[in-house]
């Protein structure tokens, strides 16, 4: 194992010689098909000092020998900033409804079912791996691009994934939910590709369903028919890991809030990276979980929204403690990270990267239910406590 010293030469030595390297980072650019990221604003010179600093840090990391290794890919010449783009999802947790509903006069800010089931007793599977059983959608790994779109992949993926254990595999309208999910109380941001969460998204598909992703023809209306309607969906319980576990196990895929600011460069193995006082921000789709030999590690299984070619095919493995109190830190900034308006100072988050800390499940009716049409159109529906009308579409985020 290399330390202190040694490592650093070993990190600067590897830094001078990839970064004068002839070709490598054309090479690179070559191999990901692309001749910039964002605007074009940073030029060709900046992003070959980024990547040559990126694959030196996977060598440094990798020399230490770890639960998991880093990799060079395609965010290898990201900027921070750009980085940045690919989170998007602050976490609502139970408080949302308490401060925001309170100051406008309303009950809950949504409707979601308590988890009844007995997860002290009931013994579940010592390993879960849901794309087993679920082959067609699993399979259906996503790229959010630079949208801050994570909150929607993972709660159409959640639905996805749901509707194929009824039966049915159709893949779902991503581009429906972030454009026309409204957020008035800024939970996880202003709505679109500048954040919302999965629930929100869940509430969206209670009231009007969502489309399959080859009928959606960009238009927000409550008439057209819809592949998959919830019934409800369920929060579990802040920070209870055996909850999460049991869900999990028993009831398909479930939506979890992280901190995702240190998974870019994640090549592969049980990631362990994440400090307990960490700030929550992104959302990823929780299904599975196991221990993995060669580190001694629990872990869950989770996928990502940053394409096929990021971790293992798409999924990251990342530790999993299967004691509540275990790995709990503060999340010091919850109306940046996690929390809608009227956000507290500070909240506690436990699991690798706050992974407990907050997450939710749809339910999914009959295939027959599934398929029906909204009742009722834009027009005299309430969502999320916003009444919502033909005349306010131009509030939802196109």
């Amino acid at each position: 194992m290399v330390k202190g010293t040694a490592l650093f030469v070993i990190y600067t030595t590897y830094l001078l010689r990839t970064s004068t390297a002839s070709g490598s980072y054309e090479d690179f650019r070559r191999a990901h098909g692309r001749d910039a990221v964002g605007d074009g604003s940073v030029s060709s010179d900046v992003r070959q000092q980024l990547f040559a600093q990126r694959k030196a840090e996977a060598f440094a990391h990798n020399s230490l020998n770890r639960s998991w290794t880093m990799a060079v890919n395609h965010f290898s010449d990201y900027t921070d900033e750009e980085l940045q783009r690919m989170l998007g999802y602050k976490r609502v947790g139970g408080r949302w409804s308490q401060a925001s509903s309170a100051a406008s006069g309303g009950s809950s800010f949504l409707q979601a079912d308590e988890y009844e089931d007995d997860v002290e007793n009931e013994v579940v599977a010592a390993e879960v791996d849901w794309r087993q059983n679920l082959q067609k959608s699993s399979a259906w790994v996503r790229n959010q691009g630079g949208c801050g779109s994570c909150w929607a992949v993972a709660a159409a993926g959640a639905l996805e994934m749901h509707n194929e254990r009824r039966g049915v595999a159709k893949r779902l309208a991503v581009q429906q939910i972030v454009d026309c999910v409204p957020n008035p109380r800024h939970c996880g941001g202003d709505g679109g590709c500048k954040g919302a969460t999965g629930e929100l998204a869940f509430e969206y598909a209670r009231i009007y369903g969502v489309m399959a992703e080859d009928g959606y023809n960009g238009t927000c209306s409550g008439a057209l028919p819809s592949a998959v309607k919830v019934a409800q969906f369920v929060r579990l319980p802040d920070n209870q890991v055996k909850y999460l576990h049991h869900a999990v196990a028993t009831k398909g895929p479930v939506v979890v809030s992280v901190d995702g600011g240190n998974w870019f460069s994640y090549g592969g193995g049980v990631f362990s990276g994440c400090q307990k006082d960490t700030v929550v921000n992104h959302a990823v789709l929780a299904v599975g979980y196991g221990h993995d030999s060669s580190s001694g590690k629990d872990y869950w299984l989770v996928r990502n929204s940053w394409g096929g070619s990021w971790g293992e095919n798409g999924y990251l493995r990342i530790e999993r403690h299967m004691q509540d109190r275990a790995y709990c830190g503060i999340d010091n900034n919850p109306k940046d990270g996690v929390y809608c308006d009227n956000a507290p100072s500070q909240i506690e988050v436990c699991g690798m990267c706050g992974i407990t800390s907050d997450s939710a499940y749809p339910v999914i009716p009959s295939y027959r239910n599934s398929l029906r049409h909204a009742k009722n159109n834009l027009k005299g529906t309430r969502l999320g406590g916003l009444f919502v009308g033909r005349e306010a579409q131009s509030g939802f985020a196109f």
